[in-house]
C-alpha cells in the first residue's frame, strides 16, 4: 500500500466530526511530518523526470492548455506548472471518473457479471490545498461505512504531491474558506520559491519517494521562513472575499429558505450542470447499462450526475420531484452549506472558484450568494430540516455488485407482475417490512423495489408495474430466469415499537404492495398487536391487487377493513363504496390519540390523508409513511433521492411525520 492507506489508518470516518468543524478542528488528527528538505530547481525537474521514466506508475500533473490549465499525464517535467491559478477539472476525476465502468456482464446465458475494482497506480503533482481538502471530503463519503471499492482501490493507489498556491485565481475565495494552505493529507508539499523548492514530507510513501529518486538536504529555518512568508502574501491576493465564516452558513440558510435571491438568480440559470460539474465537492452520479452491439454481453457504467439537470429526480412513472429550477438552484447551495455539514461535518465548498468562472449568466458564485444572504434583511422562519438518525447497517457484499437471484414464481395481475424470487446462495433476504431491493436486469439497468411479502422464508416478493426500461423488461421474464438483487436497504418500520399498539393501515393504488409486507408481517402475529383496520383504495375495482388475500380479510373476525374506488364505469360491478381514500376514514372507529397510522400511496393523497388524520386530533407522531423518490443507488451516495438532506434510501422509505414534516419537498 502507498502513502494514502497508511494516513487513511488514522481517519475515523464511521463516526462524522462536530457541525461546523473546520477541517483543522478535526478530532484525532493524523500524526504529522515535518520534515522538509530542500532542492535545486533543476534537482526538481530531474525528480519529476525520474519519476515519469523510472517509476511504475503513471504520472499526472498540471500542464497548460491554451490559456487555460488541467490535469494530464507528464511526458516531461518542464510541461509541469506549479504557477498555475486553478485546473478546469479538479483532481477528483482520478478517485471517481466522469466515466468508469462497474461491471461487465454477459446477455446469453444465465447470471454472469465480472465487476471492474482494478486502480491505476498514480501519482498526481501540482494538486492545490483546496482540491487536497475536497478529496479528503470525499473520502469521509466514499471511504466510511460501508465504503464503496472501486473509490477505496484508487484512493489507495495514488500518491498526492501537492503544490502551495502561486498565483491566485480571480474568483477563488479559499483565503475565505481556510482552503489556500493544508497541513496534512499529502504525501508530498512542494514550494517552489524560484530558485529552489521546498518539500514537506507528509507520509512514508512520499519520504520514501524521495530518497529513492532524488537526494535533498534538510531545509534550514530561512527556507522554512520563506515558505511562510509565501503563504502569508498569498493570503492577501484574494480579490473574492466571503463576509461570514462558513461556520454560520448553515444558520443563514435556515432562516433564508424563502429568500428572493433563489428565484431571481434561477430564472437566468442555463440548466446546463457546469457549475456542478467543475465542483471538486460535487460528486453525485448516476448509473447505466449499455449493451454491445451484438446483444451478447454489455457494460454498467458510473457516470457523474448534478443536481441543477431536471431528470436528476426524475423516477420511472415520469414525476420529477424538484421540478422548478428555483428549488434546483437554492438546493446546490443548501446540500454545501447546510445538509451536508450536518452529515459529515464539512462544508462542501473550498472556495477553487470554477463554478463562478465557468458560469456563463454569473450566477453560480457561492461567494456572491452568502454575502447577499449575509446583508439582507430579509429573514423568515426558520427551516431546522434536522436529519432523523438511523442506524447505517453493515453491508457484506460489495455496495454496487448484485448478488444473483431465480424468479421462481411469476403471475400477471392487473397492470402488474408478481414476482417471487429466491437468492441463489440460499440465503433468506433478511428484510423488514417497509424496505426494498435494487432489483438488476443487465441490459436494462438496476431499479428499486419494495419487497412486499412479510419477512420470513428463503423467497421473497416483489409487485412490479411497468413504468421504465428495467420494469418493462422484468415484465417479460418468467419462472427461472436470473436477475440480481441488491439489498435489503433502507430504513423499514420499527416492527418491535409496534407491539402491543392500535393499527390504521391506509393504501391507495400501489400502496398496498409495501404495505402488504406489515400487514402480513401483523396478522401472522396478531395477538402481539391491538385493533387494526385496514382502508384500501384504488382508480377502479379491476386495479385491486391480492384480492384472494382481500377475500380471506373478509373472513376475519379481529380486524376491520373497508374498500373505496374513485370512479366505477358501467362494465364493472361494484357495490362498494365510491370515492378518494379519504372518504372512508369518517366510516371506521378509532382513537386517534391512541392508534399509529400507517400511510402509503401516490405524493398527492399524502397531503389529504394527513390533514383528516390530523383533524381528527391524531399526533404527528402517531403516523408513519413511506415515500417514494429516485433511489439510485440506495446507499446514500448517489443523491438523487434527497429530500432536502434526507436520503430517501437511508433514512427512509419509512418516515415519522413529525420527523419531516417541515422539509419543503416532502409532500
Amino acid at each position: 500500500m502507498f502513502g494514502v492507506m497508511e494516513r487513511n489508518l488514522h481517519i475515523h470516518y464511521p463516526d462524522a466530526p462536530p457541525m461546523h468543524l473546520h477541517r483543522d478542528e478535526l478530532p484525532n488528527e493524523p500524526v504529522r511530518y515535518m520534515n522538509k528538505k530542500i532542492m535545486s530547481k533543476d534537482n526538481w525537474l530531474s525528480f519529476v523526470d525520474r519519476l515519469i521514466s523510472d517509476d511504475r506508475r503513471e504520472v499526472v500533473g498540471v500542464q497548460s492548455k491554451g490559456e487555460k490549465f488541467v490535469f494530464d499525464p507528464l511526458d516531461n517535467a518542464k510541461d509541469l506548472k506549479l504557477d498555475h491559478d486553478v485546473t478546469i477539472l479538479p483532481p477528483k476525476k482520478y478517485l471517481l471518473p466522469t466515466c468508469e465502468e462497474l461491471m461487465r456482464f454477459s446477455l446469453s446465458d444465465g447470471f454472469e457479471m465480472e465487476s471492474c475494482s482494478k486502480a491505476v497506480p498514480r501519482i498526481i503533482i501540482g494538486m492545490h490545498p483546496y482540491d487536497l481538502i475536497a478529496i479528503q471530503q470525499m473520502d469521509q463519503v466514499y471511504l466510511g461505512k460501508n465504503p464503496d471499492e472501486n473509490y477505496k482501490n484508487r484512493r489507495e493507489n495514488t500518491l498526492i504531491i501537492a503544490s502551495d498556491i502561486l498565483t491566485v485565481s480571480d474568483r477563488s475565495f479559499a483565503a475565505s474558506m481556510g482552503t489556500c494552505t493544508v497541513s496534512d493529507g499529502f504525501d508530498l508539499l512542494v514550494t517552489d520559491l524560484g530558485d529552489a523548492v521546498v518539500v514537506e514530507e507528509g507520509s512514508p510513501a512520499g519520504t520514501e519517494l524521495l530518497s529513492k529518486y532524488t537526494s535533498a538536504q534538510d531545509a534550514g529555518e530561512g527556507d522554512v521562513a520563506k515558505v511562510t512568508q509565501l503563504r502569508q502574501k498569498k493570503q492577501v491576493e484574494y480579490k473574492v472575499a466571503v463576509d461570514v465564516d462558513k461556520k454560520e452558513w448553515a444558520g443563514l440558510l435556515e432562516q433564508n429558505y424563502e429568500h428572493t435571491v433563489w428565484k431571481e438568480r434561477s430564472e437566468k440559470c442555463l440548466e446546463c450542470g457546469s457549475c456542478t460539474l467543475v465542483c471538486p465537492t460535487c460528486f453525485c452520479y448516476d448509473v447505466e447499462d449499455t449493451a454491445s452491439i451484438g446483444l451478447k454481453d454489455g457494460v454498467r457504467t458510473r457516470t457523474w450526475d448534478g443536481c441543477l439537470l431536471r431528470d436528476f429526480t426524475l423516477i420511472g412513472s415520469g414525476e420529477v420531484f424538484r421540478e422548478s429550477k428555483e428549488d434546483r438552484y437554492r438546493h446546490r447551495y443548501y446540500r454545501k452549506g447546510k445538509y451536508l455539514p450536518e452529515r459529515y461535518g464539512f462544508v462542501a465548498c473550498v472556495g477553487c472558484g470554477r463554478c463562478a468562472t465557468q458560469c456563463l449568466p454569473d450566477i453560480a458564485d457561492p461567494a456572491d450568494i452568502f454575502n447577499t444572504l449575509h446583508g439582507s434583511n430579509m429573514r423568515g422562519e426558520p427551516k431546522i430540516l434536522a436529519i432523523p438518525k438511523v442506524e447505517e447497517p453493515d453491508m457484506a457484499e460489495p455496495l454496487l455488485t448484485p448478488r444473483p437471484a431465480t424468479i421462481k414464481r411469476v403471475e400477471k395481475m392487473a397492470a402488474e407482475t408478481f414476482f417471487e424470487i429466491e437468492l441463489d446462495d440460499g440465503q433468506p433476504l433478511g428484510h423488514v417490512p417497509g424496505q426494498f431491493v435494487e432489483v438488476s436486469v443487465f441490459g436494462y439497468g438496476e431499479a428499486p423495489i419494495s419487497i412486499s411479502s412479510p419477512p420470513g422464508g428463503n423467497t421473497f416478493e416483489l409487485v412490479v408495474r411497468t413504468v421504465g426500461d428495467v420494469t418493462s423488461k422484468l415484465s417479460t421474464l418468467k419462472s427461472g430466469d436470473k436477475i440480481g438483487i441488491r439489498g435489503p436497504l433502507g430504513n423499514g418500520f420499527d416492527v418491535e415499537g409496534l407491539k402491543g399498539k392500535n393499527l390504521l393501515f391506509i393504501a391507495g393504488g400501489l400502496g398496498i404492495v409495501p404495505m402488504r409486507s406489515l400487514i402480513n408481517h401483523v396478522l401472522n402475529k396478531r395477538e402481539d398487536f391491538g385493533e387494526v383496520t385496514i382502508l384500501y383504495g384504488a382508480k377502479h375495482p379491476k386495479e385491486f391487487l391480492f384480492e384472494d388475500e382481500i377475500f380471506r380479510w373478509h373472513e376475519r373476525k379481529d380486524i376491520v377493513h373497508k374498500f373505496t374506488v374513485d370512479q366505477c364505469t358501467g362494465d364493472v360491478c361494484w357495490e362498494g363504496n365510491i370515492g378518494v381514500i379519504t372518504t372512508l376514514i369518517p366510516k371506521v372507529q378509532f382513537d386517534p390519540k391512541d392508534t399509529t397510522a400507517v400511510v402509503i400511496g401516490p405524493p398527492i393523497m399524502y397531503k389529504f390523508v394527513i390533514r383528516d388524520l390530523k383533524g381528527l386530533g391524531m399526533p404527528d407522531e402517531n403516523i408513519l409513511m413511506s415515500l417514494e423518490r429516485r433511489m439510485k443507488c440506495g446507499v446514500g451516495k448517489c443523491g438523487h433521492c434527497q429530500i432536502n438532506g434526507i436520503y430517501v434510501c437511508k433514512e427512509g422509505p419509512v418516515f415519522n411525520y413529525a420527523e419531516i414534516k417541515g422539509y419543503p419537498e416532502a409532500l
